[in-house]
């Protein structure tokens, strides 16, 4: 009963000129703040999108920099591995000659030690072994 009431007396206060007036009012003022809002965040969304345009630019320039920064690492590395790779090639070429010097000058060495003289062709174990039992069963 208590709502019926409120009910009605909405109604009779709302069929009233003064609050249709203020009703009418209040309607227009909230479109006007709806599309300020807009329009607000329409101004808001670009300057966001510029602020956010910015962050990326510098980011990228950053990056940019970064990337530059690690190439010129890795071409000064490969200049010294190529360097260091060239004063190994001549070590290494060093190191061979100086082997096969040593090498020449002992076979020159073995050979000119060795003097010429007859040599007997070897003979088979089998004869040996029997001339060595021959000469043990003479001895008895």
């Amino acid at each position: 009963m208590a709502l019926n009431k409120i009910q009605s007396l909405i109604q009779k206060i709302a069929q009233t000129e003064n609050v249709k007036k203020i009703i009418a009012d209040v309607q227009l003022m909230t479109n006007e703040i709806q599309t300020k809002v807009q329009k607000l965040s329409a101004d808001e969304a670009v300057k966001k999108y510029k602020e956010l345009a910015k962050k990326v630019v510098a980011a990228e320039n950053d990056l940019q920099k970064e990337v530059n920064k690690v190439v010129s690492q890795v071409k000064k590395s490969a200049d010294e591995v190529e360097k260091n790779f060239v004063i190994y090639k001549k070590k290494a070429q060093e190191q061979r000659n100086k082997l096969e010097k040593m090498i020449l000058a002992k076979t020159t060495n073995f050979s000119n030690q060795a003097t010429p003289q007859s040599v007997k062709p070897s003979k088979s174990k089998k004869k040996m072994l029997k001339k060595t039992t021959r000469k043990k069963t003479v001895r008895k």
